[in-house]
């Protein structure tokens, strides 16, 4: 079953992703059951805060200020730091290309500003702090302080390859350090948690790092990226005048416990989809910049704002988040009162810049310079192996529970026979490649991890399923089934939420669409070792998960369960299932998930269609083509199919469908309600023509996306490092493919 909600949160974790379970000792008890522990798994939760180290020594005195003010403090050959020791405001010159970047714009420039106060001296400061006071009842009460306080006291310190800034608030006895570091490609910026101090009636609320780094003039040639959807560019020459506000957004989601999602968000509605990679970046002329969030991305925000609202320029920066802001009820009389969280998130933060130039000063280098740090880090993996035919990602819906006179019964829509006999049909007619995902095996449908075995009766029970995956085999195609180990129904499933239930940020139990509670990350781990194992019994080739890909929450059980601990736990199940099936997929695809995951289906291809964006861009796709494959909407869901068929091919997608043997209809009063077309009669012509379309593109599986432009309003080439070029043109409903020759 497939529903969506806002997504969730974050920290560390040392997790062993290879060999996963092991012993036997404690258990959880749930309903009964008893399931494995994560020291029985072989996993830990997470690891201790501060792991950034502060460094002690003499204060470095600079010398020989230029005449801005500014002292070379880093030189590593390929780049420079300089900064102003009176208003630690930083410059890095490229010494390749000879060009400057500055934290804020320079002085002359600022004669021409229009803004004054507050506003006027964050544009001049490299950070902007907001803090509130903890002495008194109105916490949601904050206020912003930057390096224009007279309160504040500044040191620097060098170390190698680094220089140290020191920044002491002595009235609000607030204390912070930010270290600046060189590197082959440009600049990291660390803010390492030990360098914080809270010693007075005041504290951190959030902390924006150079939010005005190559802060840019209207007019200019170049725009800002975002990470909206697959991508999304902020022109500086596009007209802002009736615009309220910028581009704000959560890396991974807000923290879902404090943003009650919609009672009818599993209908599918068209809702904001998180950012699922932490970059942005910004484009000046012949030169840009990508930067990555890396520690603290979690709990982070990107930030774009427009000329008009800040300031009179276009800037781009993230800003750290140390504390949520929450509605608290002391009692059930009284209406709940806006407040922020006590204990501050005792994260590192950090943020590298990649400068680029020439040629590679777009989007598009962006992309590829997000791809060279994944591989790195070691996250992408090896390529993907070249194919004869492209894969088709065919979702099979075998049935689901509705209510009926006061009892669940199980309502089937495909059975195993059945839906080996569309798959055979589609084969024999061209459909030579097929990734089956099969839906509602589980006894009584889905959301009740109690009862997924034996597997549903109505659908043939095991030994059908069996002889399904025998048959899928002997035609060459894999099987995965579906499965959702993190929401649980309360109604139907006797698992404890009380000892099971991840706790919201107010320390009950969270529960989101009424009678539904999100599982605790060390639960979802032992459901999915227990589930492996028996479906690794059957043959079945992996486990597509629902949620895992997607969201990240943070678990307010003391001690804290923080948002990558959840994110790092995740990536383990998705590895050990990979080990041990052979394949895990997941939807939309959050980038904690990239080299444990074997493919992705309703991948970001569309835009969030927030009015400041003035165009999407396949920065994702670019970045991942050729190491993982992914899928669109599904194309019997698409909401208009020419154009999204079209978005999928410019966007290097493969194809991908819901199949029902049953009409649709049949499914109105269960949670499989979101398909209102699947009858296989109805849509295996349709399936059989868009593969024929798709398979034209199966030599660029494989191969990476080195280039994307738009020749004009509706017509886009995508290039491969083959030097193929897509051509798709949106007006004339067609696309081309122009062989590069290379092989």
């Amino acid at each position: 079953m497939r529903k969506r909600s806002l997504p969730i949160g974050k920290r560390t974790v040392l997790l062993l992703a290879a060999a996963l379970l092991v012993i036997v000792a404690l258990s959880w008890r749930l309903g009964g059951e008893s399931l494995p522990t994560l020291e029985e798994m072989n996993m830990a939760q997470g690891e201790s805060a501060g792991a950034l180290p502060v460094y002690d020594g003499e204060a470095w005195q600079p010398g020989g200020a230029d005449a801005e003010g500014f002292v070379e403090a880093i030189d590593n050959g390929r780049f420079a730091l300089r900064i102003d020791p009176k208003t630690t405001q930083i410059i890095v010159t490229d010494k390749k290309s000879g060009y400057v970047w500055r934290s804020n714009p320079p002085e002359p420039e600022l004669k021409e500003e229009t803004v004054k106060g507050l506003l006027l001296s964050n544009l001049k400061s490299p950070l902007v702090v907001e803090y509130f006071s903890t002495d008194g009842s109105d916490k949601a009460r904050r206020e912003l302080i930057n390096t224009a306080s007279k309160e504040l006291q500044t040191s620097l310190l060098r170390y190698e390859n680094g220089l140290q800034v020191t920044y002491t608030f002595t009235q609000k006895q607030i204390r912070l350090v930010i270290q600046y570091e060189l590197t082959g490609t440009g600049l990291i910026v660390r803010v390492p948690d030990e360098g914080i101090a809270e010693n007075g009636n005041y504290a951190l609320f959030s902390l924006d790092v150079l939010p005005y780094f190559g802060a840019a003039r209207a007019g200019e040639d170049g725009y800002i990226f975002v990470p909206d959807g697959p991508g999304g560019l902020i022109h500086f020459t596009a007209d802002r005048s009736s615009l309220s506000q910028g581009y704000v957004s959560a890396i991974y989601g807000s923290e879902i416990s404090n943003v009650r999602s919609d009672l009818n968000s599993s209908k599918r509605q068209t809702k904001q989809e998180a950012i699922a990679y932490p970059t942005f970046g910004l484009k000046r002329g012949e030169h840009a910049y990508l930067a990555i969030v890396q520690d603290g991305k979690e709990e982070a925000d990107i930030k774009a704002m427009p000329p008009g609202l800040k300031s009179t320029y276009y800037n781009v920066g993230v800003s750290f988040k140390y504390r949520e802001e929450y509605l608290r009820r002391s009692s059930r009389l009284q209406n709940p009162v806006k407040t922020v969280e006590s204990s501050r998130m005792k994260l590192d933060r950090s943020v590298e810049y990649r400068f680029l130039n020439g040629s590679e000063a777009n989007y598009a280098g962006m992309a590829g310079a997000y791809r060279q740090e994944l591989q790195e880090e070691g996250r992408l993996g090896a390529k993907l192996a070249p194919v004869g035919h492209i894969p088709l990602n065919l979702s099979i819906i075998g049935g689901n529970s509705e209510e009926a006179y006061n009892k669940e019964r199980y309502v089937t829509a495909t059975t195993f026979a059945q839906a080996s006999e569309m798959v055979t049909e589609l084969n024999d007619s061209g459909v030579h490649n097929i990734r089956i995902i099969y839906f509602g095996w589980q006894s009584g449908g889905d959301f009740n991890a109690s009862q997924r075995f034996p597997i549903e009766s109505k659908l043939g029970g095991q030994a059908a399923a069996e002889a399904f995956v025998d048959q899928m085999h002997a035609l060459g195609f894999q099987v995965l089934f579906e499965d959702n180990f993190v929401y649980i129904d309360s109604e139907r499933s006797p698992v404890s939420a009380k000892s099971a239930g991840m706790r919201g940020i107010d320390g009950t139990v969270f529960f989101d669409w009424g009678e539904q509670f999100v599982l605790k990350p060390a639960v979802t781990a032992g459901y999915v070792y227990e589930t492996v194992a028996k479906l690794k019994a059957i043959g079945v080739d992996g486990i597509h998960f629902n949620w895992l890909g997607e969201m990240t929450f943070r678990d307010y059980e003391s001690p804290p369960v923080e948002r990558a601990d959840t994110e790092r736990l995740y990536r383990s199940v998705l590895s050990y299932t990979q080990q041990e099936l052979g394949q895990a997929g997941v939807y939309r695809g959050n980038d904690y998930t990239l080299g444990a995951v074997s493919y992705m289906t309703e991948f970001p291809l569309e835009s969030n269609y927030n009015l400041i964006v003035d165009e999407t861009v396949p920065f994702y796709p670019i970045a991942l083509h050729g190491y993982v494959s992914y899928s669109g909407t599904p194309g019997n869901v698409r909401s208009d199919y020419d154009r999204e068929f079209l978005k999928a091919v410019e966007y290097g997608a493969i194809p991908s469908f819901y199949l029902t043997y049953e009409p649709s209809r049949v499914l109105k009063n269960t949670p499989s309600d979101y398909i209102f077309s699947s009858r296989f009669e109805i849509w295996k012509e349709r399936i059989r023509q868009e593969y024929r379309d798709f398979d034209k593109l199966a030599k660029l599986y494989d191969k990476t996306i080195v280039g994307h432009e738009k020749q004009a309003d509706d017509r886009f080439v995508t290039i491969y490092e083959d030097g193929t070029k897509v051509t798709v043109d949106y007006a004339q409903k067609t696309f081309s493919v122009q062989d590069g020759g290379a092989r």
